[in-house]
């Protein structure tokens, strides 16, 4: 199975990148790293529906003169990313990204030299680093305990070289990815991993340990969560209450599946109040939110209001059987054709889709749990919340901007062969500011260092605080 990571890191020299990472990569001539971001600017313009609408052009063609004049040297993939991802990232669009998944050629040379990975997980609050999973570690570091410096960097140094590695809407969603992907970032940014010295806060006494990295397999466990189901049910029986988690919007039919279990369960307990929890939802399929939406709501609603589709270089040269391809057959007969886009009429409110079984709907107390990783697909199920006024939100921002992109497509650079992801439509939200970034929760709840060291969910809390006032 692969897992495909967007990879965008920071516009500096890492001078401690040697100090665990010895690998011998390959190495491309600097004219031909000069033709890939030639290439890579030059796709962006020709197939992106609305490459400047959060950097001015001007600005944009001058860094990107600044940074080609730096490719005057030979580099392996990994120092040409560092150097031109960041002109990347810096259009303020998530689905605009540099990518690579774990099945890549530098990644399986480092991994197969013996290459370790950081082997704890962590939280990033108020520029602060806390371990939050030791499960893969046998150093002394507790969850909830404070990680001061690594490697004899401070953590406040770390967190603004990591935030920088990603792509985002916004600086809430940067974070949460770099949390998310902490041990990746690490490795990719500063060549750390094999073995790490960590200086950490244990119950008021500063401790240095050295802590021994993990596997790629272990590593795998940790980043997405390989032994935890990605669907579960939760019950609170005192509060007449169902939480349903799914912490991705994958595999349609088997999240049909078990969406209808889990009514099944809700109807055959006469339970009156049900969260939908997509707190680690970072996207997939919008389809399986807008199923299970059909469960506990008939009313029309809507998420985004018009689409406008590039059709670029990169739209055409599909093929027939292309799933993008026939939707754009589709939207010819309905969309106005203006130069390279098509353009939508508005859009009017949808009725909720149709469920395998009618009596699986709920007449319930609805509430949704979001947070800066609910993107993409998870987002437009938080907007269709919001725009909709289906239930109350409860957490933090969702990580994506209310007028969004999608419908991405890949392009892959002529010589180093990295791919570079480009939206090729735009939407228009149906609600709020389009600027904005992020569906605001109707409660919000701050992340809180004392939720990670007592081992508290106070998006939970809220929620059983909220159904007891009822």
């Amino acid at each position: 199975m692969k897992y495909y990571l967007s990879l965008v890191c920071l516009l500096i020299s890492f001078a401690s990148f040697s100090q665990n990472d010895t690998t011998s990569y390959k190495i491309f001539p600097a004219i031909e790293l000069q033709q890939d971001f030639d290439s890579m600017y030059l796709q962006l313009q020709l197939n992106h529906p609305n490459l400047y609408a959060n950097r001015d052009k001007t600005v944009a063609d001058k860094e990107f003169q600044q940074i080609r004049h730096q490719l005057n040297k030979p580099m392996n993939r990994l120092e040409f990313t560092r150097l031109v991802s960041p002109f990347v990232a810096g259009f303020s669009d998530g689905h605009t990204f540099m990518d690579v998944d774990f099945d890549n050629e530098d990644l399986r040379q480092y991994t197969d030299g013996g290459g370790k990975f950081f082997p704890l997980g962590v939280a990033i609050i108020n520029d602060k680093i806390f371990c939050t999973s030791n499960t893969f570690s046998k150093g002394t570091i507790q969850p909830g305990d404070e990680i001061l410096s690594i490697n004899n960097m401070p953590v406040g140094v770390i967190i603004q070289k990591l935030i920088g590695l990603w792509s985002a809407d916004g600086p809430e969603n940067a974070t949460a990815t770099a949390q998310r992907l902490f041990s990746y970032s690490l490795w990719i940014g500063l060549g750390w991993g094999n073995k790490t010295e960590v200086v950490f806060n244990h119950t008021n006494q500063s401790v240095s340990e050295f802590i021994e990295g993990i596997s790629k397999e272990d590593f795998t466990a940790l980043t997405f969560n390989t032994g935890t189901a990605a669907r579960q049910l939760h019950i609170f029986h005192e509060h007449s209450l169902a939480v349903v988690e799914i912490n991705s919007y994958n595999n349609v039919e088997k999240s049909k599946s078990f969406i209808d279990s889990c009514f099944a369960i809700i109807k055959q307990k006469g339970l009156k109040n049900i969260a939908l929890d997509l707190r680690k939802n970072g996207g997939g399929n919008s389809y399986i939110g807008d199923y299970f939406l059909a469960h506990i709501t008939r009313k029309k609603y809507n998420t985004v209001s018009s689409k406008r589709w590039r059709i670029g270089p990169l739209v055409q040269s599909l093929s027939e059987n292309h799933w993008m391809k026939k939707l754009i057959a589709k939207a010819k007969e309905q969309y106005t054709q203006e130069g390279e886009y098509f353009q939508s009429a508005v859009f009017q409110p949808q009725s909720p889709a149709s469920i395998n079984d009618s009596t699986l709907y709920a007449d319930a107390n609805f509430f949704l749990l979001t947070s800066a990783r609910t993107y993409s697909s998870a987002h437009m199920t938080a907007l269709a919340v919001k725009c909709g006024g289906l239930g109350t939100i409860i957490g933090q921002p969702t990580g994506e901007r209310l007028d969004l992109t999608g419908e991405i497509l890949v392009y892959n650079l002529p010589h180093s062969k990295l791919g570079i992801v480009i939206p090729t439509a735009s939407y228009k939200t149906a609600c709020g500011n389009g600027q904005q970034v992020g569906v605001q929760p109707d409660h919000f709840v701050p992340l809180a260092v004392e939720s990670i060291q007592n081992g508290k969910d106070a998006e939970l809390e809220m929620l059983l605080k909220l159904i007891s006032k009822q």
